[in-house]
């Protein structure tokens, strides 16, 4: 026979287990963790590049060489830790004859500050461009690159848990160039040859 008295002994130990189990998704969830950032954008100032092309079939290879400005100083700096990592994964250009063309290579990867404008360098290479024959001294090259999107991941850490997020980015950039050369005909053999130069700027899209 079990006794009063037992009963309320066994009774009064176990109140703090279920107390503690109660009172564990209350805490965790006063805490939660931020999810990845849409305040991303970029930079608003125009940033120079050049290019040259050695045009042989009627294609070729274009390397755009510039620092890529990302501006994330309207985010919530309490979310994050200051540094961050922007490993840049793929990129797109667009040309003005409405051609795309995707690389991998020669993309970087660099630490930024959040809540500020970082500045990230990148060569991205662009292979098997099309260009068709044309071009003249005076009015240059028609076919000029248009469009630049980079697709980032950044990687942050999160405040107050310091966990690590890996949050995909694209961001673009409108690209304003002049083109001088010319890709001559290469008679009998329905190709074209020659070299092109390209002056631009790229600017928030």
């Amino acid at each position: 026979m079990i006794s009063r008295r037992k009963v309320a002994k066994g009774a009064a130990w176990s109140l703090p287990v279920i107390a503690a189990a109660v009172a564990a998704p209350a805490a965790s969830a006063s805490v939660l963790p931020p999810a990845c950032p849409g305040c991303f954008e970029p930079g608003a100032i125009p940033l120079p590049f050049t290019s040259q092309v050695i045009v042989s079939n009627k294609s070729g290879t274009l390397a755009i060489v510039s620092a890529l400005n990302v501006d994330s100083s309207g985010c919530d700096v309490s979310l994050f830790q200051p540094a961050y990592t922007a490993i840049m994964t793929s990129a797109t250009l667009t040309m003005s004859d409405g051609t795309t063309y995707n690389s991998t290579a020669g993309l970087g990867t660099g630490v930024g500050t959040f809540g500020s404008i970082s500045a990230f360098n990148m060569n991205a290479i662009f292979t098997g461009i099309n260009f068709p024959v044309g071009g003249s001294i005076v009015s240059g090259y028609p076919v000029t690159p248009t469009k630049l999107c980079v697709n980032f991941t950044m990687v942050l850490v999160g405040l107050p848990n310091l966990l690590q997020f890996q949050c995909p980015v694209t961001l673009c950039w409108d690209i304003r160039t002049t083109a001088t050369g010319i890709v001559a005909p290469i008679p009998l053999l329905n190709s074209g040859a020659g070299t092109l130069n390209f002056t631009g700027f790229l600017s928030p899209a």
